[in-house]
């Protein structure tokens, strides 16, 4: 857990200033938001042999860069139980953490209402730490996924974001050459 909180806590600590810095160097108000979700990780394909479904919490930032075009950054962070093995028992937990770069595209517009929905794709990398085993290992990841949202204000969006993140992982280290794990989550993003 000490480890986990050393790499959660600058990030939470840069998600949470450099907004309150662009915004400092811009003459207009700027609509970056920052959000916070919790839900679960969802492992599938070759992966699901040795994790199970496990819960997940994660922190973004999302800079606006054309009127309907954005980039987000995203980090989760997923805890997963050791899936069951064939001859009994259970393998190791493996924790899953993804920090990932997007891009998003506003299909709909909360301007036409309180709903908002944003497509996005990106790629960054996910970084699996297996129990009982030293350090961790970190792959290339890709993401592909969707934002749909309520404006509960004009600051306040709450939101549900499935997502599919895949990492291009070792087989001899992992027992797969690719890790599809799905976060899904629900969440509160505002905008300063």
């Amino acid at each position: 857990m000490h480890n986990l909180w050393n790499r959660v806590a600058p990030l939470t600590l840069a998600a949470l200033t450099l907004p309150g810095l662009i915004v400092a160097q811009s003459s207009n108000r700027s609509p970056v938001s920052i959000e916070v979700r919790g839900g679960i990780n969802v492992p599938t394909f070759d992966i699901a042999d040795v994790a199970d479904p496990g819960p997940s919490f994660g922190v973004g930032i999302e800079i606006p860069v054309a009127e309907r075009l954005s980039i987000m950054a995203d980090a989760d962070f997923g805890f997963h139980s050791g899936a069951d093995l064939p001859a009994g028992g259970s393998g190791p937990d493996v924790d899953v953490y993804h920090y990932i770069a997007k891009l998003a595209y506003e299909v709909i517009s909360p301007e036409r209402g309180r709903w908002s929905l944003r497509i996005n794709a990106g790629a960054g990398a996910m970084t699996f730490k297996i129990d009982g085993v030293s350090g961790s290992f970190t792959y290339p990841a890709i993401n592909v996924g969707a934002k749909l949202g309520y404006n509960v204000s004009e600051n306040l969006n709450l939101f549900l974001s499935p997502q599919g993140d895949i990492a291009f992982s070792d087989e001899n280290e992992i027992g797969t050459n690719n890790a599809w794990v799905w976060p899904f989550a629900v969440g509160a993003a505002v905008r300063f």
